[in-house]
């Protein structure tokens, strides 16, 4: 009974004993999987700084279409800056792109000795005398009564014929005349065109003089065709939108100075002779077909050879130029009433209400409320 007993106890120690030793034998050759070497554990760190090469293929993937991402974007707001810039809204309260005074525009109004009576007078007696220091008038012979009247009068001792060559010199003193000024804006007038400028520097205020930004009307419904002279005996044909001088139009400084090589100087008359076409059609050719600047339209531009008939009383105040003509011996004018008849004011421009602006007591801060009124006494 002892001797079983014993033997039980002495199989159960060795049964222990050999599992002790396994368990020491398991847990040693675990701690040596687990514990690395400092050696190791340095080789495995510099393993884990380096990236494999699929990872860094990633990665770079990652960062690739991020770049390309924030490229997408910025021609997304570039291309919604160009469109904004290209149909400008002049109501509602979206900020302006760029501040800009009456003193940052150029108005060049182009005329001839034979109108200082007929039309430049009745332009001194409404819209250019009350803007009398950002308008130049070019003309082609002396006058002293204009010139009491303003001292912006600028002689170009260009021909008083109404031809190609005498239209082209007298813009070439207009355009070197405007980059003397370091003027911010260009804008060209006839002397047959009423020009709001409260809204024509709205207007220009949608853009950025530093970008190429050239503003009009055309005259034809499609691109004139002319013919480029290259050399003496050879000629190409060119297509090119144009806005005519009849509505006026604006050239922004930044696309003005690009436009030096062909404009400056004597190269204007140059340029005109090289297409043999007047003023307004070179300015749209060294744009259009050399520089690859398209013309931004703006239907707020108005010229005689459209039905002013058309032009609703209630928008008169928003349009940027006017004008007045005949047509098959029909007057073709703004329909606006006012406090001169058709007889005493066929052209209109007398009877167009100029802003009118309150009066309020000294310290008053609120907001001020533009109104249009009439008064004879105003003109």
């Amino acid at each position: 009974m002892l001797r079983n007993c014993g033997r039980k106890l002495l199989l159960s120690l060795v049964g222990a004993t050999l599992t002790c030793l396994l368990v020491l034998m398991v847990d040693q050759q675990t701690k040596q999987l687990v514990e690395l070497p400092a050696e190791a554990e340095d080789s495995q760190r510099q393993l884990q700084a380096e990236p494999s090469p699929v990872k860094a293929v990633q990665d770079a993937s990652v960062k690739g279409a991020q770049t390309f991402s924030a490229y997408i974007n910025k021609l997304t707001r570039v291309r919604r800056d160009v469109e904004q810039v290209g149909t400008p809204s002049l109501e509602g309260s979206k900020p302006p792109v760029e501040d800009i005074a009456a003193d940052d525009v150029f108005i060049a109004v182009k005329t001839t000795k034979k109108f200082h009576r007929s039309r430049m007078d009745l332009l001194m007696d409404t819209w250019i005398s009350r803007n009398k220091e950002q308008t130049y008038i070019f003309t082609d012979g002396e006058d002293e009564e204009l010139q009491q009247k303003t001292e912006n009068v600028i002689s170009t001792n260009c021909s008083a014929a109404h031809s190609r060559q005498a239209l082209s010199c007298k813009m070439a003193v207009e355009y070197d005349k405007f980059i003397e000024s370091n003027k911010k804006w260009f804008c060209h007038v006839d002397d047959d065109n009423y020009v709001n400028v409260k809204t024509l520097i709205k207007l220009l205020s949608r853009y950025s003089h530093t970008n190429d930004i050239y503003i009009g009307k055309p005259s034809l419904d499609r691109p004139i065709q002319a013919t480029e002279r290259i050399s003496e005996s050879k000629m190409r044909p060119v297509n090119f939108w144009f806005a005519t001088g009849g509505a006026g139009f604006c050239i922004s400084r930044g696309l003005a100075l690009k436009m030096s090589p062909w404009a400056s100087g004597g190269h204007f008359m140059n340029t005109a002779e090289k297409i043999r076409l007047p003023d307004d059609c070179t300015i749209g050719y060294i744009i259009e077909s050399v520089l690859g600047v398209k013309l931004i339209r703006n239907n707020l531009f108005h010229s005689h050879l459209e039905n002013l008939h058309q032009v609703p009383q209630s928008e008169i105040h928003n349009q940027v130029t006017l004008s007045y003509g005949m047509f098959e011996n029909k007057r073709n004018a703004i329909l606006m009433k006012g406090a001169f008849s058709v007889e005493e004011d066929p052209s209109r421009f007398r009877s167009i209400p100029r802003p009118k602006f309150p009066r309020y007591p000294k310290g008053y801060v609120g907001p001020v409320r533009v109104t249009l009124d009439v008064n004879v006494a105003d003109f």
